[in-house]
């Protein structure tokens, strides 16, 4: 039996999972977590490849972020689709890039905006720093300026909107001004460039529509509305040829600083022609903490998730010593369950924000805990996870990192598209080879090392564009910037998915699973953010973080509060987060 025979037939067994992938025509998947959608997406995408969609046609399946593109990558890797070379799979910002912008900027002589460069982070800085002096604004108010203009950017808000905020708008022409003038771009005009092509000119509509007969979407209700609306033109245009297969849950919308609305895939759910199919069994977390996820969930008018999956238990205990006496307690509690024989790679630990995880990050050192806490220095993408995961394996072995080698390589040719050749695997695999027992050589040898077989240039090719500008951060980072110091040893730790712990903030844990969970910091003003307290729609967005978080675990979730947050310079009693009693835990 193959992977792909076996795949159908775990579908079968689930009456919502069989229903959606039989469905004909438009359908979206609401999901819930754990209720094996992307199993359900990626077995439905091999299936409709296999019979049909005939070439010369091909098929799209656009993420949000690049983990889950690989992840999806991966599973249809194994279950198998010849090669085609009109199939893409990656983020909707590179779908929106290399489909639709490059193929058609000349069309709407829009191609001077392919002729600037992308702006990495810091240029992008730069440039609000710039825009900001054109205005005068108080200390208080210029907290929200560049939030409210990237927010106000990414869901394409009217110029109505934008009126009733004069001052802002001026800062948003200022930064765009700079952008120009410094021959830069970001990915918020690149992705409303591509929209105005594809909602204003037909031709382009027809020949995607021709090149990708079905549109897969993962995790629907993080699109940002301007995302929705490229989905909407290219599937519901009048003379459209594209059908779309969505999967999405509204209770798991925590991206709202992206523009993001949970309510985008409750619109689509109601349009003419979609059929909606949502699942309801819960595959992962216990009976105990499903009932416990429910008292957040059920504010939405959802139907209760239920689960064959006896047990699960969420407890909330009291640190009166503030958050490093939660460290202290959560340390001693995962101690504990380590002896008895949970993993430590089972174990996740979820705090508010990044500067909380560093604060967890010391604090368990302490406590001789093997920890990983994921700076600002780059992000996680197709090419600089490969280049982490290959060190592990190269310094650490399949048995100790978690990879295995045929995955790596598959990875390796990947990132490289167009530029693979035989002879680039023959010194990928001798580069990991040579590095064996390397541990204390510094790091920055290995990355270039892989950059120069061909990574530091692939960015052309397959690999989406926002992919090169982490590598190149990346590579500062470990040549010149804050992890200069790091040994080859630092960077294998940092792909190692076994025999470790790392610590996560309510964001980034989306999409993981583990056998048990801490989280740390549900103290009032801090969880929900005391900016959340006076508006419904961030107050409602912690709360899912909230959901999300205690849905990460199998067996049990430890929470941990201690009534007050402290800042800088005071401390505020304001209490347990009301979370809490929301939940019933206390």
């Amino acid at each position: 039996m193959t992977p792909l025979d076996d795949s159908l037939k775990a579908l079968k067994k689930n009456p919502g999972q069989w229903r959606a992938f039989q469905q004909q025509g438009h359908c979206v998947v609401v999901a819930p977590p754990g209720s094996g959608k992307t199993k359900l997406l990626t077995t439905r995408f091999v299936v409709d490849m296999l019979t049909k969609v005939d070439p010369p046609h091909g098929a799209a399946c656009v993420t949000l972020t690049n983990a889950a593109a690989d992840e999806i990558r991966e599973r249809v890797a194994v279950l198998g689709v010849p090669g085609r070379a009109n199939v893409f799979i990656g983020t909707v910002h590179s779908f929106t890039l290399n489909s639709i912008l490059r193929p058609f900027a000349n069309v709407a002589d829009l191609s001077h905006v392919l002729d600037r460069r992308i702006a990495g982070k810091a240029e992008q800085e730069q440039a609000f720093k710039y825009a900001m002096t054109q205005e005068f604004f108080t200390r208080r108010e210029s907290y929200t300026v560049r939030s409210t203009i990237e927010t106000y950017r990414r869901r394409f808000v009217s110029d109505e909107m934008w009126a009733r905020v004069p001052k802002i708008r001026r800062v948003a022409d200022a930064y765009l001004r700079y952008l120009k003038q410094h021959n830069l771009v970001d990915f918020d005009e690149i992705i409303a460039t591509a929209v105005h092509l594809a909602e204003t000119v037909p031709a382009v509509r027809r020949v995607i529509g021709a090149k990708y007969r079905r549109l897969y979407v993962d995790e629907y209700q993080d699109l940002a509305p301007a995302l929705d609306r490229l989905v909407r033109a290219l599937c519901f245009d009048n003379q459209s040829s594209t059908t779309l297969f969505a999967v999405g849950d509204p209770d798991q919308s925590i991206y709202g600083w992206t523009g993001s609305r949970p309510e985008l895939l409750d619109e689509l759910t109601r349009k003419p022609g979609v059929a909606t199919v949502p699942l309801e069994e819960n595959y992962r977390s216990g009976a105990g903490i499903l009932q416990v996820a429910e008292l957040l969930r059920k504010r939405a008018g959802r139907r209760p998730m239920s689960t064959s999956r006896s047990g699960g238990v969420v407890t909330a205990t009291l640190c009166r010593g503030g958050l490093l006496d939660q460290c202290n307690v959560a340390a001693a509690q995962i101690a504990s369950w380590h002896s008895s024989g949970t993993p430590l790679h089972e174990v996740g630990v979820i705090a508010p924000t990044n500067a909380h995880c560093r604060e967890v990050e010391q604090a368990f050192r302490r406590h001789n805990i093997p920890i990983l806490v994921r700076g600002e220095s780059y992000r996680l993408t197709q090419s600089t996870s490969l280049i982490e995961d290959a060190a592990a394996w190269a310094l650490l072995g399949r048995e100790a990192s978690g990879h295995r080698l045929g995955l790596l390589l598959r990875r390796w040719r990947g990132c490289l598209g167009s530029r693979w050749t035989r002879e680039a695997d023959v010194k990928f695999l001798a580069q990991l080879f040579d590095f064996e027992g390397r541990a204390d050589d510094p790091a920055h040898l290995f990355i270039s090392g892989l950059l120069d077989l061909g990574l530091r240039e692939a960015d052309t090719s397959t690999t989406a564009s926002e992919d090169h500008d982490e590598i190149l951060r990346m590579e500062r980072a470990y040549k010149g910037g804050e992890l200069a110091q790091a040994s080859s040893a630092v960077l294998a730790e940092r792909g190692r998915r076994l025999n470790r712990i790392e610590g996560l903030t309510m964001s980034s844990c989306k999409g993981l699973e583990f056998e048990k969970v801490c989280i740390l910091g549900l103290d009032q003003k801090q969880v929900p953010h005391f900016n959340s307290l006076d508006d419904e729609q961030k107050l409602a967005e912690d709360r899912r973080k909230v959901y999300v978080a205690v849905t990460r675990a199998r067996s049990s979730v430890s929470i941990f509060y201690s009534g007050f947050v402290q800042w800088s310079r005071s401390i505020d009693h304001a209490g347990p987060s009301q979370f809490l009693r929301e939940m019933r835990l206390i």
